[in-house]
């Protein structure tokens, strides 16, 4: 089976932070195939000010192993190298995530995959296209070149951003247009109170990216994941079949926290479109 892996630093000595990240990769799968794209430099996105350019790479691996025991792996590199999470989007000295695993969907509280944000994150899909332009997204159906080249694209919106409930559309709206300044992507907000009815949205295909917000009536004592799974399984999140008419790139996140999903949304625009500079002589391993 066929994975992909993505690798980001911001923090210390980043070059050789990345090259550890690499060298562990390789001892961590010693009974697999790696082959490592270049290095790429990407503004932070959607993290606190001042944080420093990051360098960006993506590691395609062969091998049988599952999703849970990749990112087993993944985690004691991240370890090893000192990785810390204690604020989201923040500095880092390494951050290691799974994307794909061949044609495997998981939806917990602990791990997605593939990769909730893989299909709309510029600095993820460009390195990854380099070795593994034809790997299938199993949301999509894409390919990882399909994925990237849709990043090109103009459509009318940017953002479809769908809402499970009536007052969240309105608080949404409210806060996207006052002021209307604030926010330099183009977004539309919808309402669907029933995950079947996805497919029938009028500016469905005039977006670059559909998001679904979905908020709980008691996020105390209710888990999102649980609430929100009739959402992920229309939208193809699950091993469960989803809606055959649904096309490109989308999105499921909590809704409960206002705030936090402005800020989502704003990171998913930026993502799609932030420069990106390819550091063609900089290799991540040497072979």
């Amino acid at each position: 089976m066929r994975s992909l892996i993505s690798l980001g630093a911001n923090l210390g000595n980043v070059l050789e932070t990345m090259r550890s990240a690499g060298r562990l990769l390789e001892e961590e799968f010693a009974d697999g195939q790696l082959t490592f794209s270049h290095l790429y430099r990407t503004p932070p996105i959607g993290g606190p000010t001042g944080q420093s350019d990051f360098l960006n790479a993506v590691v395609a691996l062969d091998s049988q192993k599952s999703c849970w025991e990749i990112w087993e792996s993944i985690k004691r590199v991240e370890s090893e190298l000192g990785r810390q999470r204690q604020h989201r989007w923040e500095a880092r000295r390494i951050d290691i995530d799974l994307l794909l695993n061949h044609s495997e969907k998981v939806w917990t509280p602990h791990l997605k995959v593939p990769h909730p944000r893989m299909c709309m994150r510029s600095f993820v899909l460009i390195p990854a296209s380099e070795i593994a332009s034809d790997l299938i997204d199993p949301v999509t159906g894409w390919t990882i070149s399909q994925l990237r080249n849709h990043l090109l694209v103009q459509p009318p919106l940017d953002l479809l951003v769908v809402c499970n409930t009536g007052s969240l559309k309105s608080r949404i709206e409210e806060a996207l247009h006052v002021p209307a300044t604030t926010h330099s992507f183009r977004a539309a907000v919808e309402h669907c109170p029933h995950p079947n009815e996805l497919s029938h949205l009028s500016k469905m295909s005039s977006a670059k990216l559909l998001i679904m917000c979905v908020e709980t009536p008691d996020p105390e004592t209710i888990q999102w994941e649980d609430f929100s799974a009739p959402w992920a399984k229309a939208m193809g999140l699950t091993p469960a079949p989803g809606l055959t008419s649904l096309v490109g790139p989308r999105y499921l996140l909590p809704g409960n926290d206002l705030s936090w999903a402005l800020h989502e949304f704003s990171a998913a625009a930026h993502a799609q479109t932030c420069p990106i500079l390819s550091t063609e002589h900089t290799v991540l391993v040497s072979s």
